[in-house]
């Protein structure tokens, strides 16, 4: 694919209507598997260092958690505020409105076209897509095997076929993983020692896509499972574990009625999370226990049983070859069952302050963690797109969301892209956008750091964007400035002792600028940067790094194609002493990730990959503040494998 066509990938998830880059009333980076393939990249979190104002990074939840963020705005330990979708379907836990473990992880190698939309998307995809819009497209008609091993013994597998009966399609999508784990050594959590961890995981998931004629049904299914390292931001090896799974089933069939396009969807999806973790140290509960133990306190907990069914029809009513109206209706409802955690000592005790702590022994005991909660959601939007003078083409949208025992809201979008000439065109947009406070956040209890509140309001973001692009042959530029103010934001405030509350308070506003630059030297080189500055931010948004930038390199020949990719992020702070006013500073550093491709026919091909490559040492800020150093992560790693379509 040459970038002349690269620029000429239509874009969906802006609009629900297909639209160039350089028309799409939005701040919008693509990426096709024709690009994917080539870099020396993994899943879809990796993908993020090369998208500017995107960043993410490992936190000290678990060792899978990797929370990520739009424009340096993060505060919660999920990633709520951005809405990740895939084949038109959410992809996050109906608990916490968001994915900070699989979604992270989710391979490239199973997506056809991937755009990442920075800014607010509510007066479309109503709550949670409020900083920005993952929205992916699986690849179909496709028949590969592709096998690996690699560092850490780590072995993968993905397969991907597609068989054609009558008119009928079937679609599969698989992949599984697991490797042992990166060696660290880290300051204990429990004493003033230093200990060995490491970090083995394991990873799978599948996807059924079946067609016929206007009806298609996708099923999908992905877990993962680990051990050790940080759990619940604390050391216990060989207690430490977590798992997940989340699974949907949807169900799409398109119709027109008159001269109107519509479909209809129905989609189900359940979500499971179970952990394992160590909250104090051997005799910490000695003199306040009853009976006195010298034991640890441990917990596990499950989260099991979360479900969120939906309904949407949608309608797309080209009024004329200038002018498309649509409008729908979207039926949400979640259902979050009662949660508990089993525990040797009574973990409502603790949190509660209440002695002395009844002691156990064993985990025939639970106490509940969250309340039991339904939520019904209706929206109703609308989206009038026309085209002024060939040249200029108007955006507007408005959404009304109404959630049950929470708040209404809201969302409008005006967008104004305007074609200079044939090589310049600037955009102009304004949105706003809501998240609703998730379950989670609404209904925990007997927590010892973080305390849920059940009068919290939807927070809400006013977004603006001006946007310059310059598209040539071989070149396409894009520059842009942003600028996002807030309104009940919903943040963790420190109450003292080392708890948080999730309250609604005043933020200050994001703003900064986007640049990527794409150009193709000739037929054999391209390249690919990204930078971004976020001039101000939230102070809770510590965590965040200001500047990020990344340099992509490809050169093609014959059989042979080499990829290396280099991408920085700056300076990071992290807090301590059980205190957001004690601030740590953590170093920027580099990746370097490289891939080296070779055809041996036109059906095999092989290659080896790195990460880190390197070997840098670095780390990335805990998600609280109990720790006094940062988090480490992976170092260098290869993996070699072979690539088969049949």
């Amino acid at each position: 694919m040459s970038l002349e066509e690269l620029m000429q990938v239509e874009i969906t998830g802006s609009t629900l209507t297909p639209e160039s880059l350089k028309t799409a009333p939005s701040a919008v980076t693509v990426f096709t598997q024709q690009e994917l393939k080539r870099m020396g990249l993994d899943t879809l979190g990796e993908l993020m260092n090369l998208v500017p104002g995107f960043q993410l990074y490992r936190s000290s939840g678990s060792s899978m958690e990797m929370p990520f963020s739009s424009r340096g705005r993060r505060i919660g330990q999920t990633p709520a505020e951005i809405l990740v979708m895939i084949d038109g379907q959410r992809f996050d836990s109906p608990r916490s409105s968001g994915n900070a473990t699989l979604a992270p992880a989710y391979p490239l190698k199973h997506i056809e076209k991937v755009e990442f939309i920075r800014g607010p998307g509510a007066a479309i995809y109503g709550s949670n897509a409020m900083m920005g819009v993952i929205n992916i497209v699986t690849q179909s008609g496709v028949n590969d095997l592709s096998i690996g091993y690699g560092s850490y013994n780590r072995r993968l597998a993905y397969v991907q076929s597609t068989q054609t009966y009558d008119g009928m399609t079937l679609d599969l999508l698989g992949h599984i993983e697991a490797d042992d784990g990166d060696s660290f050594n880290v300051q204990d959590t429990f004493s003033a020692n230093r200990i060995d961890t490491d970090d083995p995981r394991k990873l799978a998931d599948i996807k059924l896509k079946f067609g016929w004629e206007d009806t298609q049904i996708h099923i999908q299914h992905n877990e993962f499972e680990v051990n050790d390292f940080y759990e619940l931001n604390t050391i216990s090896n060989n207690f430490n574990e977590r798992d997940g799974q989340i699974s949907s089933i949807s169900l799409k069939h398109d119709f027109e009625w008159q001269s109107v396009n519509a479909y209809l969807r129905l989609s189900h999806n359940r979500s499971n999370a179970s952990l394992s973790s160590q909250l104090t140290a051997a005799g910490d509960l000695f003199t306040t226990s009853n009976p006195a133990s010298n034991d640890a306190m441990f917990l596990n907990v499950d989260f099991k049983n979360y479900t969120e069914t939906r309904i949407q029809q949608h309608n797309d009513w080209e009024i004329n070859n200038k002018s498309r109206l649509q409008f729908g209706v979207e039926l949400r409802r979640i259902d979050a069952p009662e949660s508990f955690a089993e525990n040797n000592f009574d973990l409502s005790d603790l949190a509660n302050g209440i002695v002395p702590i009844r002691y156990y022994g064993d985990f025939d005991q639970a106490t509940p963690v969250q309340a039991a909660s339904t939520r019904d959601i209706l929206g109703l939007y609308t989206q009038y797109l026309h085209t002024l003078f060939d040249t200029t083409h108007l955006t507007f949208g408005l959404r009304y969301d109404d959630f049950t025992e929470i708040d209404s809201q809201l969302s409008p979008r005006l967008g104004l892209v305007h074609e200079l000439n044939e090589n310049h065109s600037v955009k102009l947009l304004y949105g706003e956008a809501f998240r609703a406070p998730s379950e989670g956040e609404l209904n925990l209890l007997n927590n010892l750091l973080v305390l849920g509140n059940s009068d919290l309001k939807p927070e809400t973001v006013q977004s603006i964007d001006v946007i310059w692009m310059g598209q040539w042959s071989s070149t396409n530029i894009s520059l842009g400035y942003f600028e996002s103010r807030f309104k009940n934001s919903i943040v963790l405030i420190d109450v003292g002792g080392g708890a948080f509350m999730y309250q609604n308070a005043s933020q200050d506003p994001t703003k900064g600028f986007e640049f990527e630059l794409c150009h193709e030297f000739n037929e054999h080189w391209l390249m690919r940067a990204s930078y971004t500055y976020i001039s101000e931010k939230p102070y809770l948004s510590f965590r965040e790094a200001d500047s990020l930038s990344s340099l992509m390199i490809n050169y093609q020949q014959s059989k042979w194609n080499a990829n290396l990719i280099a991408s920085h992020a700056g300076e990071r702070e992290m807090a301590t002493g059980n205190s957001n006013a004690n601030l740590v500073a953590l170093n920027d550093y580099w990746q370097l990730f490289g891939k080296l491709r070779y055809s041996f026919t036109s059906d095999i091909t092989g290659f080896i990959q790195a990460k880190n490559l390197l070997d840098k040492d670095y780390y990335t800020p805990p998600v609280n503040a109990a720790l006094n150093e940062g988090i480490p992560n992976r170092g260098r790693e290869f993996l070699v494998g072979l690539s088969w379509q049949y």
